[in-house]
């Protein structure tokens, strides 16, 4: 009786460990994954540490970072290159500046404060603190030092790392981590001091953050783009179980209510909160966090953690939303040894959109540009599958980079898409000098595609896996069925596929007909979705990277893709004018993201299509 039991209840589990997956359709991710281009990486200080960036008013950048007093340098080419560095404020005797922030006020002034920091044996003439000085001239001179706050002359009892704000009124905030008050414990609050004359004069401290028995530290302050919230991310150990780390968290008050009538957030407040959500993102702790908003809204935050990484601190960034809430899509902008860290970093927003990743990495600064997605595109086009890219072949960007990855294998892989009437187009030029062409473990793409915008948990009919190594040649096919893979021939496909390479890179360009997904026409008008993963096999070992939050395996992670609308005409001196929506041309392109715009295509007696772009402003 006992084995009969035994016998029924594992045919019992084989039946349901074989049946079918349920479809189960769920929302499509939301929110931009950001493109990190290695190609872009520039040392912006040989030395130094602690730095942050703007963007000023005429369009150059400026940079300042702590390196024997506090240091700056700019660039006039949006940090292709950088100016040798001027020094702003020199060290005192016994005293360090440290740890510089910057701002360029709506009049135009700049205001940089930094944090001097007495060194041992301390004396009650050489305070800790926090300072700052103004330019008028766009960084050309300086002005002499104004005091903002002192705290003790003490290690234990001083205060650090100022941020600033400017809000819509012309009030100047300065934040900073301030231990002055609890001169007999531990403890920790964010202070705040305000300006209303430009940095020239300073109101005492107020506290807005604090947990008893904690440390809240390393303020950076927005105001959202509604105007609606200051929000500020600051470092707290005091979450509790599995948080005795710091973690990154928000603090925040209504602009109306601006910190006003002593109103300081608390550590059971409902104001403090978590910025990730844990049952997605991976479990992240770290401090030395700083937060940005981009130009439509959303938010980029950065901080450093050993996660991954055994336990050295790199940088890690995700976005969230416009709320500064339900932060993903975690990144690595920087490709750095097993044994380097990447350290005290900070974000810069330029141009339209461009994210700038600021670290300390091996002693010196460096910044690695990073561009915002949340939709791609395929435009109309004529590529000519030679495995090689040229002009008026009708992919989104010139040099065809609507993808970029490689912080993560060190390998930079630059992808892109276009399509006609027969078929699908994928480009895609893969910077590699240890080349695996052939074997198991070969240098390969993997292109993931959600036709019939199952948008599901789990593979469903519709969407397909399509592997192409190195050499050009198609491996398995896969396609999805009942929450599986199930996998057919390449000889079931009419792929056609041509690769060219050097010592350096090598190249592969794709054509998929419709055919091969099932459809007779392109999907114009449809929601479609994608992804692409990369292995670069190094030394035997293979290395793997995706889009950031693109799972596999779950096609509601990849990205939306639609295809651009076909011309109507297409001969010598015809025009085609295409209007692009606000939501859609935030992911058309990274140059006019938040504006509408009309693309206007037209081909030459070349055969060559000449594209001009025209903001639509109100």
């Amino acid at each position: 009786m006992f084995r009969l039991k035994v016998i029924l209840i594992s045919l019992t589990l084989i039946s349901v460990f074989t049946l079918p997956a349920k479809a189960i359709r769920v929302e499509p991710y939301k929110g931009s994954r950001i493109f990190w281009d290695t190609a872009t990486r520039t040392t912006i200080f040989r030395g130094g540490g602690y730095s942050r960036v703007i963007e000023l008013q005429d369009g150059s950048l400026m940079a300042v970072c702590e390196s024997g007093g506090i240091q700056m340098a700019t660039s006039s080419n949006k940090g292709a290159s950088w100016s040798s560095p001027t020094r702003i404020a020199s060290n005192p005797t016994g005293v360090n500046e440290c740890v510089p922030d910057l701002i360029q006020l709506s009049d135009g002034t700049i205001v940089v404060a930094y944090n001097p920091r007495p060194v041992s044996p301390y004396s009650e003439d050489r305070k800790f603190g926090i300072r700052c000085r103004r330019s008028e001239d766009n960084g050309r001179t300086w002005s002499d030092e104004i005091l903002v706050y002192d705290a003790s002359h003490l290690w234990g009892d001083g205060c650090w790392e100022p941020s600033m704000l400017q809000l819509p009124s012309g009030e100047l905030q300065l934040y900073f981590a301030d231990e002055s008050p609890f001169t007999n414990s531990s403890e920790q609050q964010i202070s705040l001091c305000r300006s209303f004359d430009g940095g020239l004069s300073w109101t005492e401290p107020q506290r807005i953050s604090f947990r008893q028995y904690y440390r809240d530290g390393m303020p950076s302050p927005v105001l959202l783009k509604d105007g609606s919230e200051i929000v500020v991310i600051i470092e707290d150990n005091g979450w509790g179980a599995g948080f005795t780390d710091f973690y990154p968290t928000t603090v925040r008050t209504t602009l109306d209510n601006n910190w006003a009538d002593d109103y300081w957030v608390s550590g059971t407040d409902k104001n403090r909160e978590k910025t990730y959500n844990l049952d997605f993102a991976p479990k992240a702790l770290g401090g030395a966090p700083y937060l940005r908003v981009l130009p439509w809204g959303e938010t980029v935050m950065s901080h450093q953690s050993g996660l991954n990484h055994d336990g050295h601190p790199q940088m890690r960034v995700a976005v969230g939303n416009s709320e500064a809430r339900d932060f993903k899509a975690v990144s690595v902008p920087f490709n750095i040894g097993a044994n380097e860290e990447g350290l005290w970093n900070s974000l810069a927003v330029i141009d339209t959109g461009i994210v700038v990743a600021v670290s300390g990495i091996a002693g010196n600064i460096e910044m690695i540009k990073g561009y915002p997605v949340r939709q791609l595109q395929a435009p109309y086009g004529h590529p000519v599958i030679d495995g090689k890219l040229t002009n008026g072949e009708g992919y989104l960007k010139r040099n065809a980079t609507q993808m970029i990855l490689g912080t993560q294998t060190g390998t930079r892989v630059a992808a892109d898409l276009a399509y006609d009437t027969d078929s699908l187009y994928f480009f895609t030029r893969v910077s590699d000098r240890t080349q695996v062409p052939n074997g198991a473990d070969c240098d390969a793409i993997t292109l993931y595609f959600d036709m019939q915008d199952t948008c599901d948990e789990l593979p469903q009919q519709g969407c397909y896996k399509f592997g192409i190594r190195r050499n050009g040649t198609l491996m398995r096919p896969y396609y999805g069925a009942d929450g599986r893979w199930s996998y057919g021939s390449p000889s079931d496909l009419k792929m056609r596929t041509a690769t060219s390479s050097s010592s350096g890179y090598y190249i592969i360009e794709t054509a998929i007909p419709w055919s091969d997904f099932g459809l007779q026409e392109p999907p114009v008008g449809q929601r479609l979705a994608f992804a692409i993963e990369c292995v670069d096999n190094r030394s035997g070992t293979p290395y793997t990277e995706s889009i950031p939050d693109a799972h596999p395996d779950k096609p509601w992670t990849w990205m939306e893709l639609r295809l651009g609308e076909k011309p109507e005409d297409t001969a010598i001196g015809s025009v085609e004018k295409t209007f692009y929506p606000i939501e859609r041309i935030v992911n058309l392109s990274s140059y006019y993201p938040g504006l509408p715009l009309t693309v206007i295509r037209e081909r030459q007696p070349d055969g060559t299509i000449k594209t001009r772009k025209i903001l639509n402003r109100k």
